[in-house]
């Protein structure tokens, strides 16, 4: 389970300053304020593509569960993780709730 409550519903926006590509051997992120590139694995790269596509992470999470046949509190911890990983480097914040 996602320990951190507020990361399960929250979307996330993704910095202009990044760039990402993605190809059949997971993820590679530039950032190019800060210089830096990261990389991931396919499923780090299907996390990200749901990101870019506005949905928060315990959808994410039900998504990933789903296509491969994991268990959803695997994949609630791994998606929080890797959100909080991108978040604490600045490549993704959190959006304000209404």
């Amino acid at each position: 389970m996602i320990d951190d409550r507020r990361t399960a519903r929250t979307h996330f926006q993704i910095s202009p300053a990044v760039r990402a590509s993605i190809s059949g051997d997971g993820l590679v992120l530039l950032d190019v304020h800060g210089g830096i590139v990261l990389a991931s694995n396919p499923i780090g790269a299907r996390i990200w593509q749901l990101l870019e596509s506005r949905l928060d992470c315990l959808e994410i999470a039900r998504r990933l569960a789903c296509d491969y046949g994991v268990s959803i509190e695997r994949t609630q911890r791994d998606v929080g993780a890797f959100v909080t990983a991108l978040e604490a480097r600045g490549l993704v914040t959190a959006e304000s709730a209404c």
